[in-house]
């Protein structure tokens, strides 16, 4: 008898002893889920964070590069402001190369928009078939004569070349000049080009053209 009382409070204290463990226990193991939901929730906002900072990065050195290449554009394009700037460069040139300008004339240049696609800037027109972009183009013609050595003018060439313009050589002829010095007299017809952006039309000139035609001058 004693030993069935005895097994029967073992068993109550037992029993007592698991409630009093479970109702301890359940709010640290709300807690331990609780805590582990947090901690994957942060693993993801860290990945995330991770992301943003090379996306980030990623557009910082794009940017750069599209920087880059618009001074690149910049300095190559040209454009009827720089076109003192042109001759002032060739005129330098010539004396650091030691050659003898004859004459240097630049005209006043050509516009006419630019097409999305396909365009030829030696071409006086844009192709038939192609949107216009959001940009013009401007053409300047350089008749260039000059006198002095081959090696002089391969110098002359050479620093053209070296300014890295947007130019086209429409032509080139070579000849000597009279008396024994080796000397030549050359003419260069070149060409150079630059893109700038297109004008915005004010409502009084759309007004003039309600077409909505752009006129280049």
């Amino acid at each position: 008898m004693n030993n069935l009382n005895s097994r029967a409070t073992r068993a109550i204290v037992a029993s007592l002893s698991l409630l009093a463990i479970i109702a301890i226990g359940i709010p640290w193991v709300d807690e331990y889920f609780r805590l582990q939901s947090e901690a994957r929730e942060l693993r993801a906002m860290d990945g995330q964070f991770t992301l943003v900072q090379n996306n980030q990065k990623r557009l910082r050195e794009l940017e750069n590069h599209i920087n880059t290449d618009l001074v690149s554009h910049q300095n190559r394009s040209i454009d009827p402001d720089k076109s003192q700037q042109v001759r002032s460069s060739l005129i330098a040139i010539i004396r650091d190369a030691g050659g003898r300008l004859r004459s240097l004339e630049i005209s006043k240049g050509r516009v006419r928009p630019w097409a999305i696609e396909n365009d030829d800037p030696r071409e006086e027109s844009p192709p038939q078939y192609s949107d216009e972009s959001d940009y013009i183009l401007h053409t300047h013609e350089i008749e260039l004569r000059i006198d002095g050595s081959l090696e002089t003018v391969t110098k002359i060439l050479q620093g053209i070349a070296k300014q890295g313009w947007y130019l086209s050589t429409n032509s080139m002829v070579m000849m000597p000049t009279e008396g024994n010095l080796p000397v030549v007299a050359s003419e260069l017809r070149l060409i150079v080009f630059g893109l700038s952006p297109k004008p915005i039309e004010d409502e009084d000139e759309f007004a003039r053209h309600p077409r909505g035609i752009r006129m280049f001058y």
